[in-house]
């Protein structure tokens, strides 16, 4: 399944938009993306994962990382519309609340 990405940058924010699978297949390159987008200056650093269909211990570690990162520079992150299956992991994980992740998530 391939994956695709799309980085939209609005002012201070920055939306990843993620289509596939958020895992170590695409982690390594949209790391260094990011990288160079919080270069730029980041207050909150969004990831919508309506189209993410697959997440792994690669992916979220990616999305821990962002969240220190920001954290460190006073920012935040946000996850939205997380497919029923990966809020059910995020939140049997215990990172709900730290991620910031909506809790409008798309069934099934």
């Amino acid at each position: 399944m391939a994956t695709n990405y799309r980085v939209d940058r609005a002012g201070s924010s920055c939306t990843v938009t993620v289509s596939g699978a958020l895992t170590a297949i695409v982690v390594p390159e949209l790391r260094e993306v990011l990288k160079k987008e919080m270069e730029q200056p980041t207050r909150e650093l969004v990831f919508d994962l309506r189209e993410t269909t697959m997440l792994d211990s690669s992916g979220i570690g990616l999305l821990i990382a962002s969240s220190n990162s920001l954290a460190r520079a006073e920012g935040s992150i946000r996850v939205i519309n997380p497919m029923a299956e990966i809020y059910e992991l995020l939140s049997k994980m215990r990172l709900v609340a730290r991620l910031n992740v909506g809790s409008e998530h798309v069934q099934g």
